[in-house]
C-alpha cells in the first residue's frame, strides 16, 4: 500500500501571550475541519492536508516562559496517521537566554475521525 505523504510550509505564526496560544498556519488555505488532540488543535483544509495547528497552554506544554514563544526559530510538525491511530510530534527551536533550545511535544490518539492514513509534515524555518 502506498503511503500518502504531504509536506507544507507554514507561512504565518501568531502567539497570543494572554491566552498562551501558539498558532502556525498557511494563509489562504480553505478550512474544512479540526481535530483536538489534548488541546492541540489541528486544522485541515478541503484536500485533507494540514492548514494549521494551534497549541493551547503552549508555555506549559513546552515547559518554557511565555516570552520564549514570541519568536520561535524553527517549528516542525510530524503527523503520522494509520487506520487505528494518530501520532503527533511537534518540535520547536526557541531562543532562551540567547541559546537555541529545542523543545518537543509527542501525543498519540486513536483515529476516530477516519483521517486518511499517511504522513503529513508542516514546517516553518526562521518563523
Amino acid at each position: 500500500m502506498a503511503v500518502n505523504r504531504i509536506s507544507t510550509d507554514a507561512n504565518a505564526i501568531d502567539y497570543d501571550s494572554e491566552n498562551d496560544s501558539l498558532f502556525f498556519f498557511i494563509k489562504g488555505a480553505e478550512y474544512s475541519h479540526s481535530l483536538n488532540m489534548n488541546n492541540i488543535i489541528l486544522d485541515f483544509n478541503t484536500d485533507q492536508s494540514l492548514k494549521g495547528v494551534e497549541i493551547l497552554n503552549a508555555s506549559k506544554k513546552f515547559g518554557v516562559p511565555k516570552h520564549a514563544l514570541r519568536n520561535p526559530n524553527q517549528m516542525v510538525l510530524d503527523l503520522d496517521v494509520s487506520e487505528e491511530k494518530i501520532d503527533l510530534k511537534i518540535s520547536l527551536v526557541l531562543r532562551i537566554r540567547n541559546k537555541p533550545t529545542p523543545k518537543a511535544i509527542n501525543i498519540e490518539d486513536i483515529n476516530e475521525f477516519n483521517i486518511p492514513a499517511g504522513t503529513m509534515t508542516m514546517s516553518c524555518g526562521v518563523c
